[in-house]
């Protein structure tokens, strides 16, 4: 059930005149007029936590939108902003020769405006699902009585799809007619915001709804509740309140309205933590947490494992998925533990002791040493007195190679591997072969993986050198400690995007019938503090080659599991596998703990190839972190 009334936090917003409301890499932005409700008027101001927008800078920005195709001597209303991919789709309603006239328009920046084009198919307020597609189409939901859905391949011809999705409003008073308010999607299914008007003599009530569509079929109702998130109170209709719209942020809901005054509310919706599982953040992406989460945790008692078990390499084999993961304890050293599961999410078996530890030149010191702990600015994730961190496993042949970050504690930390036999690896015999540093010396190199097939007659290797992915191709594995990767080819982080600042390869790469699908984590100049996770497909036979790319994340850290430990709005993947036709993706939270997401892999592959090609760009010499 929604949340009840108590939850909410009324405040009111400066007089701006609001137009239109729009959330965007976790800001609010509002678009308003200075004066008129001309377009030719508006401008932008944006809120971090949706509430507080600053009145000082009001007049100060000389950024007003343009468009084509609309009178400029016409009021536009019950707007609506979708984002689609890197950009933001306005639909609008704008009177013309006495009629009310519906428009679609397009922007990369919230500011200028394009190719406005005439929707005459729909003609009622409607709303595009925030990146989102069916079947390769765009989704609408429209109605100002009925709601109904449409579906269009390039945003401008727009095709009705049958039937109904949601009838009018029926209670004690009667009929009560809907218009839509926003649509977006989520693990659970695409959450369709609406209002219910009910017109009195004096006042007019207005609530806000929701409903839960399906992914799968959006014309398909999964879950419509009955009681509103909220109702404009008694106060709010004296002051003539209407809808102006409403945003997810995060694990809660903010809804605007504007009164005759020109006044704006900001109702922010708290859900309780059962709501929340069914109103996720529109952020979620596409990998489904575990309810469960995390499934591995610190032992007290295990001195080795005592603080943290995070950042989980996994390896699917003979019905099991592996788990290798990092651990700290007592001593503040990272070793490497070992669990399995045969469905993927629940531990069957896990190792009382540790099944790799840091040799002294690659990783720290013996285990149990007791040394002060390094103020190093290399120290990521606790463990002070370095050791063998975020391992990654790939099974070639007989043989299980393990890659893993090397770190003595104040050297900068390099890329390390080992191998072994796979019957042993099975067995729990941990003979480990002898590591070897495979990355240059005084350079910070970090999150290797090694692709589980040769490639054109070569191993493949990816790293990661800040802030770009390094690809490399080598002869043989069997590196002698005198020769290192060299980073041939790289793979950049985007400007202006959410992985803006630097990424690093998660898991090894999958092979799939599209591509390589690589899992990746990322940090975002707009969001600096969180490690997101987003996916790649790689050509099968060129894997410098990007097909595909996610425009959002498909995992962002929301969980207290993700933000309570050593280090706060951190997802960490380490691990994926494919199961069936199931993802599992492993990844630390909040350099703490162990959890995993999954998704069904064909639609994973589905909703990753709507994003555009990106590129690739080849490395001419190897370049050092400063």
């Amino acid at each position: 059930m929604p949340a009840r009334r108590k939850t909410q936090k009324l405040q009111s917003i400066p007089k701006l005149s609001p137009n239109a409301v729009v959330a965007y890499h976790n800001n609010v932005y509002l678009l308003y007029s200075l004066k008129t409700g001309k377009l030719k008027d508006v401008r932008i101001d944006e809120s971090r936590d949706g509430i507080r927008f600053n009145p000082e800078e009001v007049g100060k920005k000389e950024n007003a939108l343009t468009t084509r195709k609309t009178s400029e001597k016409s009021d536009l209303v019950d707007i609506r902003i979708a984002s689609i991919d890197s950009n933001f789709y306005m639909t609008y309603k704008s009177q013309k020769d006495g009629k009310s006239h519906f428009f679609g328009s397009v922007s990369s920046d919230l500011r200028h405006w394009k190719g406005a084009a005439e929707l005459s198919q729909i003609n009622e307020t409607g709303v595009v699902v925030s990146q989102f597609k069916y079947k390769n189409k765009y989704v609408m939901y429209y109605g100002d009585s009925i709601i109904r859905c449409a579906y269009s391949t390039d945003l401008k011809r727009w095709e009705k799809a049958g039937g109904t999705v949601l009838e009018p409003h029926r209670d004690f008073f009667g009929v009560s007619p809907l218009k839509v308010g926003n649509a977006f999607v989520t693990n659970d299914g695409i959450v369709l915001l609406y209002y219910v008007h009910v017109a009195g003599k004096v006042h007019n009530k207005y609530s806000l709804f929701l409903a839960l569509l399906d992914r799968e079929d959006p014309t398909k109702i999964v879950k419509r509740y009955n009681t509103p998130l909220w109702e404009t109170t008694r106060e709010l209709m004296d002051k003539g309140v209407y809808p102006l719209g409403v945003v997810s942020l995060g694990a809660k809901l903010i809804s605007y309205w504007l009164g005759r005054d020109g006044v704006a509310y900001a109702v922010s919706h708290i859900l309780s933590k059962k709501q929340v599982q069914k109103v996720p953040e529109v952020s979620a992406g596409l990998l489904k947490k575990l309810k469960d989460n995390p499934i591995l945790k610190p032992i007290s008692d295990h001195f080795w494992e005592s603080r943290a078990t995070f950042n989980p390499a996994a390896l699917y084999e003979k019905g099991k998925v592996h788990i290798v993961y990092r651990a700290i304890g007592d001593h503040d050293i990272s070793v490497l533990g070992y669990a399995s599961s045969s469905d993927g999410r629940n531990i069957d078996e896990r190792h009382p002791e540790p099944i790799f530890v840091p040799k002294s030149h690659l990783g720290a010191h013996t285990p149990y040493v007791q040394q002060a702990p390094s103020l190093s600015s290399y120290t990521s994730g606790g463990g002070g007195y370095g050791g063998c961190e975020d391992p990654r496993l790939t099974k070639i042949g007989d043989k299980i190679y393990m890659t893993y970050v090397a770190y003595d504690g104040h050297s900068p930390p390099r890329v390390a591997l080992t191998s072994i036999k796979a019957d042993d690896f099975f067995n729990h015999n941990w003979d480990w072969e002898k590591p070897v540093l495979i990355s240059p010396p005084n350079v910070v190199d970090k999150n290797a993986v090694i692709f589980p097939d040769k490639i054109n007659g070569k191993y493949v290797i990816m790293h990661r050198i800040f802030p770009n992915i390094l690809i490399d191709y080598v002869d043989s594995l069997d590196f002698n400690g005198s020769t290192f990767l060299k980073g041939e080819h790289k793979i950049r982080p985007r400007l202006g995007k959410w992985d803006s600042r630097k990424v690093g390869a998660g898991a090894p790469p999958i092979k799939t019938d599209e591509g390589w699908l690589l899992i990746y984590h990322a940090v975002g100049d707009n969001d600096s503090a969180k490690y997101k996770m987003g996916a790649m497909l790689l050509d099968t036979k060129d894997p410098t080659k990007v097909l595909y790319r996610s425009k959002r994340p498909i995992l962002e850290p929301t969980e207290s599991y993700e933000n309570e430990g050593y280090k706060a709005g951190v997802a960490y993947p380490c691990g994926a596998v494919k199961k069936d036709d199931e993802l599992l993706v492993y990844y630390g939270g909040a350099d703490m703990v162990t959890c995993v997401a999954s998704a069904k892999l064909s639609t994973f592959l589905s909703q990753l190839k709507s994003s555009d090609e990106a590129e690739v760009y080849p490395l001419n010499s190897h370049v050092a972190i400063n």
